[in-house]
């Protein structure tokens, strides 16, 4: 579990990359920003399970020489990761609560905002 937990935090992070510019112009030109954390929520948990698309097929049968080809790099570089990090017992868990805590404190700070200024 912690391997995909990994997985899907590396995904998590492309996906937060991708939509960190819009937010950013967003939040300092003072629009309304509750699409544009729906955009980056929803792009960030979908590009996190896209992530771990290659630890499912594993799981449903698939062979390890297929899962781990170079072709499934198209999957947020999974087999690359894996021959980085194996196991990634610590390191999963931890990515995915940092990314949770900083997605919730962003959030806080947006609600914050919103009431200050009205």
């Amino acid at each position: 579990m912690a391997h995909s937990t990994l997985h899907f935090s590396l995904g998590w992070l492309v996906g937060t990359a991708a939509s960190a510019p819009a937010f950013c112009r967003a939040w300092m030109a003072n629009y309304r920003l509750s699409p544009f954390f729906r955009r980056w929520f929803l792009r960030s948990y979908l590009i996190g399970i896209y992530a771990v698309i290659p630890g499912i097929l594993r799981r449903m049968g698939v062979p390890d020489a297929i899962c781990d080809g170079w072709w499934m790099n198209v999957f947020v570089l999974y087999p690359l990761v894996n021959r980085w990090k194996h196991g990634a017992v610590t390191l999963g868990p931890l990515v995915l609560g940092a990314c949770l805590g900083a997605q919730y404190v962003i959030l806080v700070a947006a609600v914050w905002r919103a009431r200050r200024r009205n």
